[in-house]
């Protein structure tokens, strides 16, 4: 495995779930024109890269002929596996580029992304990417990495049946406006006609805190993401009460549900390296497949397991356990008509006034080659 780069700034206790917001964007615009971006190239082994704590190393004397792509990812993020996976097994070789690693700060990562000290992010989504074209930010989501793995874990012995059931009581939440709150706010509103925001009493701490805020009964519920939601039905002892993924994909998305994380790169980035960027996706996709075709038990090994940062390998198998289970971890599908339920899933947040003020009239997510063709 060769080195992740982590930066000194990351807290795990904040937001590791689409952390930009319309208020941050704002901030970031005018920190991205201060400081400008990059080439919009990848660059060559041995050369400085963009994110200068991700250097490549080679491996193999020719590598030094293959460019270097960044990838920003947050730490212990399982959106990181399947670049760890191309490290491993060589696939970004085989796909002519040497994948790294650099992990950043979730407050600043779309900070580090605009910038251009990465090339591809693996933790945006089609709804940041929806906010930053309302701030004039070229992006795009171009394959799909975390499937929707959120959802609400209620005590195991409680009398909740439905989210219904909460409504009046305590649930702990780690952002009014995170991600992670403001899909299953969505959600719910669309399927039981609940308003989060008034019909629960919210108590806020950062995502770490919230399995312990469960087990520690100050609150009835929790919404959060994977695997903190399997250390909570671990430790509390906790059940699931409502899973996005299945939720929705069983309901509106007609077998779609939104994705968590998307790889995102700069318009220009891709349209100045075309065959980089199909090298990008393709190893990714080949990575992924990897992971799916173990039926995610390569996660148990390492340097996977580690990376995760879970406290035991109790947490480890119960996070397998769910992607087995529950609900598939790691999207694979990218058809046209996925593309049309993400447009279809941005216009729903920016109607119900969730983080997007303005639907972008050119697509947010796009087939490669399509994009390359126009």
């Amino acid at each position: 495995m060769r080195t992740v780069a982590r930066n000194p700034r990351t807290n795990p206790t904040r937001n590791r779930r689409s952390p930009s917001l319309p208020v941050l964007i704002t901030v970031l615009v005018m920190l991205a024109a201060a400081c400008g971006s990059g080439d919009g190239t990848g660059t060559t082994a041995g050369e400085p890269s963009n994110a200068t704590s991700a250097t490549a190393q080679p491996d193999d004397p020719g590598d030094e002929d293959l460019p270097t792509v960044v990838f920003q990812a947050f730490p212990a993020d399982p959106a990181a596996i399947p670049l760890l996976v191309m490290q491993e097994q060589g696939l970004d070789r085989e796909h002519g580029f040497i994948g790294e690693l650099l992990t950043v700060d979730p407050d600043a990562a779309m900070t580090t992304f605009l910038i251009g000290e990465s090339d591809v992010a693996t933790e945006q989504d089609v709804v940041t990417t929806a906010i930053a074209r309302q701030e004039g930010h070229e992006t795009v989501a171009f394959y799909p990495v975390l499937n929707m793995a959120t959802g609400i874990v209620v005590p195991e012995d409680s009398p909740y049946q439905s989210p219904e059931d909460l409504v009046g009581e305590q649930v702990g939440h780690f952002g009014v406006d995170s991600g992670t709150t403001t899909g299953i706010a969505l959600m719910l509103n669309e399927l039981y006609g609940i308003d989060v925001y008034s019909d629960y009493q919210l108590s806020e701490v950062g995502p770490e805190a919230l399995p312990e805020l469960l087990a520690g009964g100050e609150v009835e519920a929790i919404f959060n993401f994977q695997p903190l939601l399997v250390r909570a039905t671990q430790i509390t002892p906790g059940r699931y009460l409502f899973d996005s993924y299945t939720a929705w994909s069983e309901g509106p998305g007609d077998g779609w549900a939104p994705w968590l994380t998307n790889l995102t790169a700069k318009k220009e980035w891709i349209r100045d390296n075309p065959e980089l960027a199909l090298g990008v996706r393709d190893a990714w996709a080949d990575a992924q497949q990897q992971i799916v075709d173990s039926n995610y038990e390569l996660m148990s090994e390492e340097p996977y397991a580690s990376f995760l940062e879970l406290r035991n390998d109790e947490e480890v198998q119960g996070y397998i356990e769910y992607c087995q289970n529950i609900a598939p971890c790691f999207a694979s599908s990218w058809t046209e008509d996925d593309l049309a339920k993400a447009e279809d899933w941005v216009v729903r947040m920016q109607a119900a006034g969730l983080l997007v003020e303005e639907v972008p009239e050119e697509p947010t997510a796009v087939i490669l080659e399509d994009f390359l063709d126009q």
